[in-house]
């Protein structure tokens, strides 16, 4: 395209071949039959069509014109530059009117058709009478083009913008798309709508550079100054993909004369298009490159500016609030960090790695240098890390903790060498790859490990097999290990031996090479039973259904037991209790007192029982002997106790409870089976037994067993922790059973209801001299409220622990029970019942009774009763009670030795 009065497009071809074709016939070899026409018609720019002069305001300078860089592909590719309505209001600003009978672009509009979307444009819903500005917009939406490259493109082509009389072929070939310069237009692409969309869409087959590739950019292009082959043509380095397409466009660079004439007419070698694209725009909307200011210009000066590495800037100037400032470049970036004055450009491998990790955002901070050279590469620091590229490869960003770890090892001259690739999230962690190894960083801490092992911890399934490092390379007696949070590698000069999986699970869990078993002694083994196997210095692991076990103090014990696939496997790890051990190998156990002593096998129920006991750690400790049968069970014996198997369960006995049992005539005796656990009491041991309960202190002074009647009432009222040891054997007495206990005893007479006599009630009990005296109860205690009462057949017994306890009996007795007991208005009493001078007396929290010599008894309570014991009861002028209070006149009263007590309405008393 010259940019003649008449410019003309090339057609755009439909196929991927003919594209191809096509645009190697435009950039080859321009057809020569076009020359002629085009020399003689470049008189002006725009000859023949007449502008509104205002709308140009020629401040563009020329010589600034770069050919490789016409525009940026941040303006070219920036489709939010303009509204519809800024668009439209821009065309108005350019032609205040139109001549009569012609529709200038400000007004023109159409019924625009629908397209499909593809992989270049998002497609178009058409619609009715729509504006020109409206179509601009929404290709430029469509197809991410920026408007403005429409709007200059409408001008250098037919000089639409800001024509005043435009005649409709102007429309029709308004960008000059599908119009070749050596053959007339294609009717496809007849119409305004489709010059535009169809433009649009074709700048985006160029920038995908699939087919288009003659300019592509990254590459110098010998490009014509015109269609004329004999103008020649000149050297340009295409810096970017909007360039590339512009000259796809128009395949013609500017020579000098076409600079040197701003919007006039060069020479006959000139062309115009491209120079009048960047005239338009740069006149109309301001920049087609960016301004570089402050210590940024300061730098790119110093860099050779445009000319320099890093050519032309490709966007604004960035303010970061509160960071800093960056500018990007055809060649790079550059950035100053706020508070500084340094700045430094970030270029070719080292930009595209940093762009990848998010720049300055990522962790390595600010550039703190440029890139240096060093043997077999290039590096550049930032803040808190480094990127370096390998002899032109790509740049691999190092950041922290790797950055230090890798320092530490002297960077790439260090066994590490040179980055393989940047640091990589792993499940607990992050781990970063080098030619000799690799770091790794967890919550362990940070970690170099060499490449032979790297490889091998890789090769046996990398962290999925054995976790993440915890430890470096480090030395023991056998050479090195790298520990793991699920495994261990051992070096052995030139060899390695990994635990990993289940086993390195298990391993790492047991404190690897410095747990009870020690270093690795061999790899691991798949066994004949399924299960695998791993050696160690102090034992093996082993995995199978259970899961994974060591087994260390019992491997000798297990090879003579003809090992895990004859015995079985552990299915726990040992129990140990000071010198003794227990190990348990499914349903069987194997345990010893002493690590060199004699061991036993349990096994069985009782082997079942006592691993879940706790094995050594249980009351029984060891096993003494094997187990033995008796009486239709079994029974094996223990360092404290027994355990015994019966139709009753399987139930731990300990040692006190055994000499109780033994003492008593074993199994074979009325005690039997152990039918329950024992229970620990606060100084012994209690169990029940199919024929009784056994009861011993731990020191074994006291102990006792409770059988028949006398336990069927102890269970029942579970009363063991009021009565004590028994302190003698049941005894048949003339009233029925009874057993005296430490605190309590147990009755079952022949006609009274079994009973417990305990705590403050059987202390009295006995104070009064026990049975002989109170005669056997005849009933349990009754609990009311906070204290408790027990009838004998002599005496009542009442206690509160308010009130204290006491006794009543004859008929004081008599009349309190009538009375209701402590549940009665007499309450609890305050005193057993008390010899006086004249009979008896008892006093209650409600009153008192009498009993006199004679046999009368006599109440004295309410209210008519305290006051009767305010004035000093029987030692008082009233003397003693001579009757019961009775209602007398409308008035309650009570006779006394020396008077009538008398309540009057009013509350007071009175003597009568």
């Amino acid at each position: 395209m010259t940019g003649t009065s008449h410019t003309r497009l090339r057609r755009l071809v439909s196929s991927a071949a003919a594209i191809v074709f096509a645009a190697s016939l435009l950039v080859a070899a321009p057809a020569s039959a076009s020359s002629a026409t085009i020399a003689a018609s470049q008189a002006g720019a725009v000859t023949g069509i007449p502008q509104a002069e205002t709308g140009i305001a020629k401040t563009a300078n020329l010589s600034l014109f770069r050919a490789g860089n016409i525009i940026s592909d941040a303006s070219f590719f920036n489709s939010s530059t303009m509204s519809a309505a800024q668009i439209d209001s821009f065309f108005r600003g350019k032609v205040a009117s139109c001549q009569s009978g012609y529709v200038c672009l400000k007004d023109y509009r159409q019924n625009t058709p629908n397209r499909p979307a593809d992989r270049y444009c998002n497609g178009y819903s058409g619609a009715g009478n729509e504006s020109a500005a409206t179509i601009i917009y929404r290709v430029a939406q469509s197809c991410g083009i920026n408007p403005q490259v429409f709007i200059v493109m409408l001008q250098k082509e037919q000089g639409l913008v800001t024509h005043t009389w435009p005649s409709s072929w102007r429309y029709d070939m308004a960008l000059g798309q599908g119009c070749p310069d050596t053959a007339p237009c294609d009717p496809a692409y007849a119409g305004f709508f489709y010059q535009i969309y169809g433009a649009g869409r074709q700048m985006k087959i160029y920038a995908e550079g699939r087919y288009f590739t003659y300019y592509a950019p990254g590459k110098t292009w010998n490009i014509l100054f015109h269609p004329n082959a004999a103008c020649g043509r000149g050297p340009v380095y295409i810096e970017n993909v909007a360039t590339a397409a512009l000259y796809y466009y128009t395949p013609y660079q500017p020579n000098q004369a076409a600079l040197n004439a701003g919007y006039g007419t060069g020479d006959g070698c000139s062309s115009y298009g491209n120079r009048n694209f960047y005239q338009y725009f740069i006149d109309w909307f301001g920049s087609v490159s960016y301004d570089v200011v402050g210590g940024l210009a300061t730098y790119w000066s110093s860099q050779g500016g445009g000319n320099g590495a890093l050519g032309q800037p490709t966007g604004a100037m960035t303010t970061w609030p509160n960071e800093g400032w960056s500018q990007p470049f055809a060649g790079g970036d550059v950035f100053q960090k706020i508070g500084t004055t340094a700045v430094h450009s970030v270029r070719g491998a080292f930009k595209a790695e940093y762009g990848r990790v998010n720049g300055f955002r990522s962790g390595l901070g600010w550039p703190t240098s440029d890139q240096v050279g060093m043997s077999g590469g290039l590096y550049q620091d930032f803040e808190n890390g480094r990127i370096y590229t390998k002899s032109g490869a790509a740049g691999v960003a190092i950041a922290a903790p790797m950055f230090a770890e890798h320092e530490k090892q002297r960077n790439v001259f260090g066994t590490l060498g040179w980055p393989k690739a940047r640091a990589y999230l792993t499940a607990d962690g992050s781990r970063q790859d080098f030619d000799g190894g690799s770091i790794f960083a967890n919550s362990s801490g940070v970690f170099t490990l060499p490449a032979d092992i790297v490889t091998a911890y890789d090769r046996a399934g990398g962290i999925s097999q054995m976790g993440s490092p915890t430890s470096a390379v480090t030395s023991d007696s056998r050479g090195q290990y790298v520990s793991f949070t699920a495994g261990w590698i051992q070096r052995s000069g030139s060899a390695l031996v990994l635990v990993k999986g289940a086993l390195g699970k298990a391993y790492a869990a047991l404190g690897g090479g410095s747990g009870k078993l020690g270093a690795p002694s061999g790899a691991e083994r798949l066994l004949p039973g399924g299960g695998w196997t791993q050696s160690f210095t102090g034992g093996a692991l082993y995995h199978s259904s259970y899961g994974t076990f060591s087994v260390t103090g019992f491997s000798a014990e297990l090879a003579v037991l003809g090992g895990v696939d004859s015995f079985g496997y552990p299915s726990a790890e040992a129990v140990v209790d000071g010198s003794r051990s227990s190990q348990q190998f499914g349903s069987r156990t194997i345990a010893k007192a002493t690590p060199n002593g004699g061991a036993y096998v349990v096994t069985g129920a009782i082997g079942t029982h006592y691993a879940a006991a706790g094995g050594v750690k249980s009351f029984l400790g060891a096993p003494t002997a094997k187990e033995r049968t008796q009486g239709g069970g079994w029974i094996q014996d223990f360092e404290g106790g027994r355990i015994l198997h019966s139709v009753y369960g399987t139930f731990g006995v300990p040692t006190p409870i055994v000499k109780v049992l033994d003492a008593n005539g074993g199994i074979a005796s009325r005690i039997g089976w152990p039918t329950a656990a024992p229970v620990q009491t606060s100084d012994g041991w209690r169990q029940d037994f199919s024929g009784g309960t056994l009861l011993a202190s731990t020191d074994g002074v006291k102990s006792g067993a409770i059988v028949g009647g006398i336990m069927n009432v102890a269970r029942s009222y579970n009363a063991f922790g009021d009565i004590g040891y028994p302190a003698e054997k049941e005894n048949l007495t003339t009233n029925g059973w009874r057993q005296r206990f430490d605190t309590g005893t147990i009755f079952v007479p022949n006609a009274y209801a079994p009973s417990v006599v305990s705590g403050a009630v059987h202390e009295l009990y006995v104070s009064l001299g026990g049975e002989t005296v109170t005669g056997v109860p005849t009933g349990p205690a009754t609990v009311i409220g906070s204290g408790r009462s027990q009838q004998f057949q002599r005496f009542g017994v009442y206690s509160n622990p308010t009130t204290g306890t006491w006794q009543s009996n004859g008929l004081i007795r008599d009349r309190y029970t009538v009375l209701g007991g402590p549940a009665g208005v007499l309450g609890w009493p305050t005193e057993s019942l008390t010899t006086i001078s004249g009979g008896w007396r008892q006093l209650f929290t409600g009153g008192a009774i009498y009993s006199t010599a004679g046999g009368s008894v006599y109440t004295v309570k309410g209210s008519i009763g305290g006051e009767y014991i305010r004035r000093g009861a029987e030692k008082g002028t009233l003397g003693w009670p001579v009757g019961n209070e009775a209602l007398v006149g409308g008035l309650w009263s009570q006779k006394f030795q020396n008077g009538t007590l008398v309540l009057l309405p009013s509350g007071s008393f009175e003597v009568r």
